[in-house]
């Protein structure tokens, strides 16, 4: 019994020193915890920053709100930055006619398209290469410039045609006119063009002293409408361009031709703007004058037309870029920054602006049959037919043929042609030749 006893003591003992023991160990582990409190918080800071609330005390209340505005103000800030590629720089280069060139419309003029567009779209510089429609095309042809401002419906269509070119739009006109000598010893004032151009080469070819004819004989759209008139007047001008007693052919722009016309004292076919352009009474001026302006025969449209991106040979131009200024041009802003053009310098407008034609802001039935039936494709259809088009937006959407802004046609008066002096010799709307008011000095 005894040694039963003593057993169940020392087992008693044991029991209880192991289990101060196990109470021991675990104080000193509790002990040991409270002395190292970084561990713990170290990794939680860690995923906190992601979530940004992560004093995890209170993540329904202060956090949450505070968390809450800063994904709201990235997708904010997020649609300012996508115009970004849009405002990306960019070098735009416009093949022109000489004609829009010369006048100083495009970029040297007071109040030219140039400074305006850019003021505008200033991560946009715009080159303008003055060449004449057809060395202006062949330039697009190759993918030396993003788009082209010309005036030659018959080119215009095959450029398009063959797959070069899309969105066409007329963005101005005015007229050609028959210039010449003040004393106009032709005797052609008032007749119509293709008369006056037959009884001209009559005279010459019969031998008349001091006749001579100039003619710009390279690709332009000056000289398509000449070769028209000429072939309507029942002559050939690569047989009269052999005649070179009299028949003068410069290959030059039109400012150069007028030049040489007046050097000769001779007689030439111009647009009207360069003509009021280079007329005056100073150095290096024209004085030769008007004597034939039959307004329906001598219609002069202006049209521009982007590279077709889709081609293969125009894949590095700046499409975007050239939409952006078309669509300028035919704003109401860019029309009457064109009808005004030329009345700081010449007291009058140069170019007519066509959007307000189209529109009925400006109405004129019958000049308007004019252009549709010149300059539409094909004739009184469209300025551009579906298959031209490529991306074109609203372009020809009622918003641009149903202008109707009463200031820009108050600010434009669509006016009657005047030059220096004072004279009037051509009208905006249509009229007889008995109508014209313009009186030659006679010598």
């Amino acid at each position: 019994m005894k040694a039963t006893a003593i057993t169940a003591v020392i087992l008693i003992v044991i029991i209880v020193s192991g289990i101060g023991a196990y109470v021991a160990y675990n104080y000193m582990q509790n002990a040991g915890q409270n002395t190292q409190p970084t561990p713990t918080p170290v990794p939680t800071p860690s995923p906190s920053p992601s979530t940004s609330a992560t004093p995890s005390p209170s993540p329904t209340t202060s956090p949450s709100p505070t968390a809450s505005p800063t994904p709201t103000a990235s997708p904010t800030a997020s649609p300012s930055p996508s115009p970004s590629p849009t405002t990306t720089p960019v070098t735009l280069t416009v093949s022109s006619t000489t004609s829009l060139r010369d006048t100083g419309l495009e970029d040297t003029g007071t109040g030219n398209i140039k400074d305006a567009f850019q003021a505008k779209y200033p991560w946009i510089t715009v080159n303008f290469l003055g060449q004449g429609t057809g060395a202006a095309i062949q330039t697009a042809l190759r993918g030396d410039a993003d788009m082209i401002m010309v005036h030659d419906p018959t080119q215009e269509v095959t450029f398009l045609n063959n797959g070069y070119g899309v969105n066409r739009k007329i963005i101005a006109y005015n007229y050609f006119i028959i210039v010449g000598p003040p004393n106009d010893p032709a005797g052609v004032l008032g007749m119509s063009p293709t008369d006056a151009l037959k009884h001209i080469a009559d005279l010459a070819q019969a031998g008349t002293p001091n006749l001579i004819w100039v003619s710009r004989n390279d690709s332009s759209g000056t000289y398509s409408k000449e070769k028209a008139l000429w072939t309507a007047a029942g002559l050939n001008i690569a047989t009269l361009s052999q005649q070179t007693s009299w028949f003068k052919s410069t290959g030059s722009g039109m400012g150069t031709t007028l030049g040489v016309a007046n050097e000769f004292n001779g007689y030439v076919l111009s647009d009207t703007g360069t003509y009021l352009a280079y007329y005056g009474t100073g150095a290096g001026q024209i004085q030769l004058k008007p004597v034939v302006q039959d307004q329906k025969d001598l219609l002069n449209v202006y049209s521009v037309i982007i590279d077709d991106p889709r081609n293969s040979a125009l894949t590095g131009t700046h499409f975007d870029a050239a939409m952006q200024l078309l669509n300028y041009l035919v704003s109401a802003e860019g029309q009457q920054l064109i009808g005004n053009f030329g009345k700081a310098t010449y007291g009058q407008s140069l170019f007519t602006p066509f959007v307000p034609l189209a529109s009925g802001a400006s109405p004129n039935t019958e000049v308007l049959g004019w252009i549709q039936n010149y300059a539409y494709i094909p004739a009184s259809a469209t300025e551009c037919p579906a298959q031209y088009r490529y991306n074109a937006g609203n372009l020809y959407s009622p918003s641009y043929d149903a202008l109707s802004n009463a200031n820009l046609n108050a600010s434009i008066s669509l006016p009657n042609y005047y030059t220096s002096e004072g004279q009037q010799f051509m009208f905006a709307q249509p009229v007889t030749p008995s109508q014209f008011t313009y009186k030659l000095n006679k010598a």
